[in-house]
């Protein structure tokens, strides 16, 4: 059993609650790091960035690189800049710039190989790094500047764009070591406008720590708990001197760490809160050479090249329950077999799983299974009731219950293994998806007993008993995550993590009691190195926490539509949907008309998979399917705005 599981059974009332993780963006490396600990995160950003108003310093900028020659130096500091200075300038001025200024004798320095990778892979192999901004003025002004030598006649330049609020030590460094800095803001970084949602949990005590990354995550902290301001008894890490120090102005005894990288940060806080390092959680770990991943078979696909955010030429469209009672092929099969046995017959879950794939060629098969396949594998009295739904024999309707919950062990998962073995021998170049029950849903089966859409004892026990009801989102994670360990590593090639009921929750309850489960299974089987892909039911006030919880491709369900989750999400995620299954009984011309708006509306994100906003109903007519398959695949080409 993986290490989430164990230690959800040390005991219900030792674990720290999550830490609050609040800048705009890349939290997850800090989530990463505080993972190899044990710790859990709640990602919820208190900030937001925009493009700069002004594009002139941008345009001067980049015409000065353009005309640039030897002595001259672009220093990329954020893996925020590249993007926004592009928006600024246009995207092809921005690279014939760059281009010019390298044939010229030129060169790059990035801060951090995250920073280096926001810039275009053409430039690669050109581009320098420094782990910091201190290390970047070092070895500019110790090594860059005398090796320029005789080449320049003039004073060397740096160019420097960045955020509207940088931190002014770079330049003065930089200026001190007699190189002539011009500056160019290129986004800002503000306070959100509306209140976050982990306010109020905040304001409460219901975090173990807050880290913050700079003074402005500071001030939107003060704008947004307003007079009361800071909990007592809740640590801030403050990353660097110049946060804390920004932290101590209004009052806070800050925790200060000596330096940025996350793996530092992570042990303050781990210090802080004495928690003992648990280095299994952060281990990475290499998919089989004989993977399809990695033997090239699937190098053409264009549901996983969607997945990692490259438009593919043919728009990718899969349905989730593409496997069931709608294909006559289906119920033959399932004849005389109830649900559980027929999802741990390698056999016939492999051939459940290609029947769709067979008949309608979608660009992905998704793992024949259910949500409760985890909890029979550990040996758990459950069954599907025809009818009903999961049904547990003996509910939790104790905390002492949690304590003696079972291990899953790894012998148990041999035919999940086995039947995935099975059916990607015969996909060839479809890639095939596994697929698991996300934490809370899950969890509120084992605590109802039997599906109820409002969760009244589920919600019970999260909040009169929050650690052990954390400590039961623990061992569900490990199980989930186990068995979609076992699914990848047998040769599934991305994860569908579904959250039926997490949509009933307000946005304060999923970021303290729920994503940080999530989390821990979307960072976990991200180890693999597959895209994780998360679907809830109902979940538009929740989209943009569900995506922070480690998701690459947001599956979007009915109750938003594409246009407003690329808005809501940034325009920076991979949309799945949404297709409604209601329409799939209209006229054709209805049904071509919501099919058209759906790829124009998915057209906006990064890239966008056709799918359903949930599964396909029962009374499905199968050439309904066929021929969404055969529209999106000839539809693509428009809807891919040249991308």
């Amino acid at each position: 059993m993986s290490a989430v599981g164990q230690d959800a059974l040390s005991g219900t009332e030792a674990w720290p609650p999550p830490v609050l993780l609040v800048r705009p963006d890349a939290n997850e490396r800090d989530a990463e790091q505080l993972d190899a600990w044990g710790i859990e995160t709640t990602i919820d950003p208190w900030l937001e960035v925009s493009t700069a108003a002004d594009p002139a310093p941008a345009h001067r900028l980049v015409g000065m690189l353009a005309a640039c020659a030897t002595g001259t130096v672009l220093v990329v500091t954020s893996p925020r800049t590249w993007g926004h200075l592009g928006q600024l300038v246009g995207d092809k001025a921005l690279e014939r710039a760059v281009s010019a200024a390298l044939g010229n004798g030129a060169l790059v320095w990035c801060t951090g190989r995250g920073t280096a990778a926001s810039l275009p892979e053409g430039l690669a192999a050109a581009i320098h790094t420094a782990p910091t901004g201190e290390a970047l003025a070092q070895a500019l002004n110790s090594q860059v500047l005398p090796g320029f030598g005789h080449l320049i006649a003039g004073v060397p330049l740096v160019l420097l764009p960045g955020s509207e609020i940088a931190r002014p030590q770079l330049p003065a460094a930089l200026a001190a070591g007699g190189w002539r800095v011009v500056t160019a803001p290129v986004y800002t970084t503000r306070a959100r406008s509306e209140r976050p949602d982990s306010a109020a949990p905040l304001a409460s005590g219901q975090f173990s720590a807050v880290v913050v990354r700079s003074p402005s995550a500071v001030q939107a902290l003060r704008q947004g708990l307003g007079e009361q301001f800071w909990p007592e008894g809740t640590p801030m890490v403050a990353a660097g001197p110049t946060t804390a120090a920004a932290a101590r102005e209004l009052g806070i005894d800050p925790v200060e760490c000596a330096g940025p990288e996350p793996a530092r940060v992570a042990a303050t806080v781990a210090t802080t809160l004495g928690v003992p390092e648990k280095c299994a959680a952060g281990t990475a770990q290499m998919l089989p050479p004989s993977h399809p991943s990695r033997t090239g078979v699937l190098a053409a696909s264009p549901f996983l090249s969607a997945c990692r955010g490259v438009r593919p030429a043919v728009t990718p469209v899969w349905f989730m329950r593409q496997a069931g009672r709608s294909l006559p092929e289906y119920r033959a099969a399932r004849r005389g077999s109830t649900m559980l046995d027929s999802c741990l017959d390698p056999e016939l879950a492999s051939e459940l799983t290609l029947q769709p794939v067979r008949r309608y060629g979608v660009d992905a098969a998704i793992f024949y299974s259910d949500i409760m396949v985890p909890l029979r594998l550990a040996g758990l009295d459950v069954d599907i009731e025809p009818g009903v739904g999961p049904v547990i024999a003996n509910p939790i309707r104790h905390p002492e219950q949690i304590e003696a919950l079972p291990t899953l062990e790894d012998d148990a998962l041999a035919p999940i293994r086995a039947a995935v073995g099975r059916a990607v021998a015969e996909l060839g170049p479809v890639p095939l998806i596994g697929f698991a029950g996300a934490p809370y849903t899950v969890a509120s089966y084992l605590v109802e007993g039997r599906p109820d859409r409002t969760h009244p004892r589920t919600r019970t026990l999260m909040r009169e008993h929050p650690h052990a009801f954390a400590a039961l989102l623990r061992w569900v994670a490990g199980i989930s995550l186990d068995f979609l360990r076992a699914q990848v590593m047998a040769g599934a090639s991305a994860v569908q993590l579904f959250d039926s009921w997490a949509g009933e929750l307000d946005p304060a309850d999923y970021l303290v009691h729920v994503q940080p489960a999530s989390a821990l299974v979307l960072r976990g089987i991200g180890r693999l190195g597959v895209p994780r892909i998360h679907f809830g039911t109902r979940s538009a006030r929740l989209l943009v926490a569900m995506r922070d919880a480690g998701a690459d491709v947001m599956g979007v369900a009915s109750d938003l539509s594409l246009d407003e989750a690329n808005r809501l999400l940034g325009g920076r995620t991979v949309l799945q949907g949404n297709v409604d299954p209601d329409l799939l009984t209209a006229t054709p011309a209805r049904l071509d008309e919501h099919l058209r708006t759906v790829l124009a509306s998915g057209a906006a994100a990064p890239a966008h998979i056709v799918n359903l906003a949930h599964g396909v109903p029962k009374d499905t007519d199968p050439r309904t399917l066929a021929h969404i398959v055969d529209l999106v695949h000839t539809s693509a080409s428009t809807s891919a705005k040249g991308h």
